[in-house]
């Protein structure tokens, strides 16, 4: 079995006392560029491997952080963990990412498991069942930095995007084109995002003068097999809308399925504007417009928020920030088209034998 080089081997070997090896490891307390020198060179020769343990237990810091999302398999989820990742490790951080899959028993669970496994601190884009336990970790002491999503009554530091302003910017480019019946498939309820792409929106059609209508608003929960569901009943529909906006990147690609399935023209008979702009959509035939979230530079923000909340345990409190992030409309194929004025009317109108 190979013997564990341990912080007492290094200091033998830089032939110093292992309290002066311990400072120089761990970069505190005095120590001149010489012993600096002798330590780091002893460490590299025996290929000494810290106790990340140990010296949690000394420091009362592991070192390490959780990250808590909602589908890491979305684009949105994928970029925005890797920019948490990337500061995380640039500071010497690990990161331990939990799924939660919009479940809030599942996140309550890993919640509790992070809390005893001692993290740091925590990034969390929430469900909408267990902001209590978020409240009592914060006010416990835990760094917790919110990210997409804001809980109420909850102060803490949160990176989010004006998401009433992306969807209201994305409706409203739809009504220049000539559209005026526009269905939306929405996220979960209660969820912060979802009711503010909703309310965006609404916006829209109320300053383009333009009637709200409920069935042109279906929730597809931000899910793809959701999705393909709706967006069914919206070509079957007796006067369905000429154009969508969809919520998110799992249930445009549902909706996009659907479509193509039906054999539905797009955008000649409906045009489709997605949220999020994951790799694939310029592929699509047409190419996909979207709102683009800057989900990289949201993660790097939120992880160095938490980074300096955690420098700052112990001392005077650090004010909590609110960043919030402009997404981009990226105009493609998919929406391109302008409809003649009253093309609409004869669309609804030629869906009339639809059931």
């Amino acid at each position: 079995m190979v013997k564990r080089i341990t912080l007492k081997d290094v200091a033998r070997e830089a032939h110093l006392s292992v309290s002066m090896a311990s400072r120089v490891l761990g970069n505190y307390g005095y120590f001149s560029e010489e012993s600096k020198s002798k330590v780091l060179k002893a460490a590299e020769k025996l290929n000494y491997k810290p106790d990340v343990i140990a010296r949690g237990l000394k420091t009362r810091q592991t070192k390490a952080i959780g990250v808590i999302v909602s589908d890491v398999l979305t684009f949105f989820f994928t970029t925005l963990v890797r920019g948490i990742e990337d500061v995380a490790s640039q500071s010497g951080y690990s990161v331990i990412l939990c799924n939660s899959d919009e479940d809030p028993v599942k996140e309550r669970d890993y919640l509790l498991a992070l809390y005893e496994r001692n993290v740091d601190g925590l990034i969390i884009s929430p469900s909408t069942g267990n902001h209590s336990h978020l409240k009592k970790l914060a006010r416990g002491g835990m760094p917790v930095v919110l990210v997409d999503r804001e809980v109420r009554g909850l102060k803490v530091s949160t990176v989010i995007v004006d998401n009433e302003a992306a969807s209201y910017k994305a409706v409203n480019y739809l009504i220049s084109l000539g559209h005026r019946r526009i269905g939306t498939i929405t996220g979960l309820k209660g969820v912060m995002t979802s009711e503010e792409r909703l309310a965006g929106y609404k916006r829209a059609l109320e300053e383009n003068h333009i009637s709200l209508e409920p069935g042109l608003i279906k929730e597809g929960d931000y899910r793809r097999e959701k999705a393909r569901k709706v967006a069914g009943d919206f070509i079957r529909m007796k006067h369905p809308p000429t154009a969508l906006f969809v919520c998110n990147e799992p249930m445009t690609s549902g909706a996009l399925l659907t479509l193509r399935e039906n054999k539905v023209k797009i955008p000649e008979e409906m045009a489709i504007i997605g949220f999020d702009d994951p790799v694939w959509a310029p592929l699509t035939e047409p190419a996909l417009t979207t709102v683009s979230q800057p989900s990289y530079s949201m993660g790097t923000l939120a992880c160095q928020a938490l980074l300096k909340e955690i420098k700052g345990v112990g001392h005077s409190k650090i004010p909590s920030e609110d960043i919030i992030l402009k997404p981009t409309l990226i105009i493609r194929e998919s929406s391109e088209k302008r409809i003649p004025e009253n093309l609409d009317v004869e669309m609804a109108s030629s869906g009339d034998d639809k059931h």
